[in-house]
């Protein structure tokens, strides 16, 4: 009877110890995990904090907090994110731009701490490998509203390359967001003005007439369509678009400018069409005389022989009486004239031609 009376009290005691070691484990995991949560509240608590001071504008004492915050949630890659964005705004764009490296080798299709890195190299004028990075940012991952984002990113590359007046890739990136953008009359009006910066007058004419199509009384359309027409060199167009956008918008300086350098186009241009044989010939003349006029200011005091050629040619011309019968051969001649002394001038003057002054934009539209 002792044998068994023994097991018996060892079982006891073995099943005690296993519950004793269960209950110790369930209050040990217990406490570890209300630990890990009281971390982890007091990490929000200081990232919340450092947001804060973030939009007052105290990014070095926002470094900080955010750093107490990442030590209680080492893994929290929204909080890395903005830190690096805490340390651009300080200035710290070394800091910044290792913090950001460490995130994209642990994850090279994080889209937001790729645009933060764009923003960076912006920073630091390293724009080519800015330009690298928004496009990352445009292709990776994101947590939420990923097209919105996107699109964002588009439109941030796209203000830089504008800024920096790169029209090859400007178009290259705006042709995309013909289709991704939405629809609303403020962003069309800015794909029409973006695509008149990167030199595509044609899409940009396109784009305003599509805004008129559904509002015939925009303002803004017609100061674009106007501007697009003045840049293909269509000044009859230009001049009609621009008074439709003063009349919307009396305001409006710029339609006022071009408006008035179209009224001065129109009556100076030998080409245009319904103009009788005097009046063509008149023209052309004027032509001559302006362009005389405008390579003799700039001149140096010893012209090339070809150029004291033309001079001659032209002050022949300004004398020289023409029969009405000969007017619209003459005025071809005047006109091909007019054109040799603009493109000697671009040679043998030391400052280039004002290139918005209607001589220069006649003869530049007569030389294509």
């Amino acid at each position: 009877m002792t044998e068994p009376i023994r097991r018996s009290s060892l079982l006891e005691t073995f099943g005690l110890t296993f519950l004793a070691i269960a209950a110790l484990f369930a209050a040990d995991t217990f406490l570890a995990k209300t630990e890990r949560a009281e971390t982890l509240v007091e990490a929000a608590h200081l990232f919340a904090q450092g947001r804060a001071l973030m939009q007052r504008g105290e990014n070095a004492k926002a470094i900080d907090r955010i750093k107490d915050a990442i030590a209680n949630a080492r893994g929290n890659r929204d909080y890395r994110r903005t830190l690096a964005e805490a340390e651009l705004a300080a200035g710290r764009t070394a800091d910044a731009e290792s913090t950001l490296t460490d995130l994209l080798q642990s994850d090279s299709t994080d889209g937001r701490a790729s645009l933060i890195m764009g923003r960076v190299m912006v920073k630091e004028a390293r724009y080519e490998e800015a330009v690298s990075y928004f496009h990352r940012a445009i292709d990776g991952r994101w947590r939420e509203d990923a097209a919105g984002n996107r699109l964002q990113v588009r439109f941030e590359l796209i203000d830089l390359l504008a800024k920096r007046n790169s029209k090859e890739e400007l178009l290259a990136e705006l042709l995309p967001l013909e289709e991704q953008a939405p629809g609303d009359l403020k962003t069309r009006t800015r794909i029409g003005r973006l695509l008149l910066l990167a030199g595509s007058p044609t899409r940009a004419a396109d784009v305003f007439r599509e805004i008129l199509h559904d509002a015939p009384d925009n303002a803004e359309a017609h100061a674009g369509l106007g501007e697009a027409e003045f840049a293909r060199g269509n000044y009859r167009a230009a001049q009609r678009d621009s008074e439709t956008a003063l009349r919307l918008a009396p305001d409006d300086q710029a339609s006022r400018q071009r408006l008035e350098l179209c009224d001065e186009l129109l009556t100076l241009d030998p080409t245009i069409r319904g103009l009788g044989p005097g009046e063509r010939f008149q023209r052309s003349l004027k032509l001559v005389e302006l362009a005389l006029v405008d390579v003799s200011q700039c001149v140096s005091s010893n012209p090339s022989q070809e150029l004291r050629e033309l001079f001659g040619r032209a002050a022949t011309a300004l004398k020289a009486p023409v029969s009405a019968i000969r007017q619209s051969e003459v005025a071809e001649s005047h006109v091909d004239l007019a054109e040799q002394l603009w493109q000697v001038r671009k040679k043998e003057c030391g400052s280039p031609p004002a290139t918005d002054r209607p001589l220069a934009l006649v003869l530049t539209r007569l030389s294509q």
